[in-house]
């Protein structure tokens, strides 16, 4: 029987975690805590309101085995700086508690979109992540730091590394940057893609949480999506063209604060990332949603979708039009499409 504490309890991979480790009868108990309110009932559960970045956590952690972190500034999630401090926080108070193991949920962004990554990615592959992504960038600080700490402390240490992450809840941080990049697509750009379920990574936590497992681990459905299967599956506008303009428009966008892509993004939706589970299905995991499955879950029907000749015409008009103009003329259907 372990006891296990999660940070960022109320976000929406925290919540799901929460409740899976709940109903596990190979856990004791559960201890929940976030800065914000979060609903939550059991036996075993109990809850929290701190904040990570002001309070204290040693005492919470007294008792525990094992700490999830997943808290993050969900308006600073590109600042490295104020996500190594919260880490440190919770590395204080695990020290302080006399805990023995962290999961520490990191992103595969962290392996950087490049036209040379092998496909699938594994978890030998060197980390390069794309600078201009501040999110990546973060991410790969926050392994190391973690890393270093588990090194000197000779705690147990593991880091799950997910790929695009969404549910019919909510999308991830990545899922609604990637969402927005594509609204423009460069032509003549078709990587493979993969889509995780937030359910299966909520598991795949709660699994290693459970068994103390120590190691890497990339999290994703079997396989990936190709062009054709994608196409098929995207019902919004997606409007092709030059990368030149493309590049362009997502720029024009940025300054006026159009839509919601950060810097850095494109390289993610142009090259590609996908990567390999079986290091995480050797444990035992078994993901429960497809690629597929997961996408159609997290992607709610557009009463935006265009036949291909429609987005043809779009994508024509776009070119023609310069980039002010573009940027004008697809404001209201960017709005709309990532909301």
């Amino acid at each position: 029987m372990v006891s296990i504490v999660v940070t960022g309890a109320a976000g929406g991979v925290g919540r799901r975690t929460v409740r899976q480790l709940g109903t596990n009868p190979d856990v004791e108990r559960v201890v929940g805590i976030d800065r914000l309110p979060f609903p939550g009932s059991g036996r075993n559960l109990q809850t929290h309101r701190v904040d990570l970045l002001a309070e204290d956590l040693g005492p919470l952690l007294v008792g525990a085995d094992t700490v999830i972190h997943l808290a993050e500034d969900p308006g600073r999630r590109e600042d490295a700086g104020l996500a190594e401090h919260m880490l440190n926080r919770v590395l204080d108070g695990i020290d302080a508690a006399g805990c023995s193991s962290l999961v520490l949920l990191s992103s595969a962004t962290v392996y950087g979109a490049h036209s040379d990554n092998p496909v699938p990615i594994t978890e030998a592959q060197a980390l390069r992540p794309n600078e201009a992504l501040g999110f990546a960038v973060a991410k790969q600080r926050l392994e190391a730091k973690a890393r270093g700490w588990a090194i000197d402390s000779g705690c147990n240490l593991a880091v799950l590394r997910p790929t695009t992450t969404l549910s019919e809840r909510g999308v991830s941080y990545v899922a609604k940057a990637m969402r927005a990049a594509t609204i423009l697509r460069p032509d003549q750009v078709d990587p493979p893609v993969q889509f995780l379920h937030h359910d299966d990574l909520a598991s795949a936590l709660s699994l290693i949480a459970r068994d103390q497992i120590g190691g890497t681990f990339n999290v994703a459905p079997d396989g990936w999506i190709g062009s054709e299967v994608l196409h098929g599956l995207v019902e919004r506008p997606e409007i092709r063209v030059p990368q030149g303009i493309s590049n362009r428009i997502l720029q024009v966008g940025r300054t006026y604060r159009i839509g919601n892509t950060p810097a850095g993004i494109e390289a993610y939706v142009r090259y590609p990332w996908v990567v390999a589970n079986d290091n995480l299905r050797a444990t035992g995991w078994i993901p429960a949603f497809s690629n597929e499955e997961a996408f159609v879950l997290g992607t709610p029907a557009s009463r935006w979708a265009m036949s291909p000749q429609r987005r043809q015409e779009m994508a024509l008009a776009v070119a023609g039009l310069g980039v002010a103009g573009a940027a004008a003329a697809i404001a209201g259907i960017t709005r709309r499409l990532v909301r």
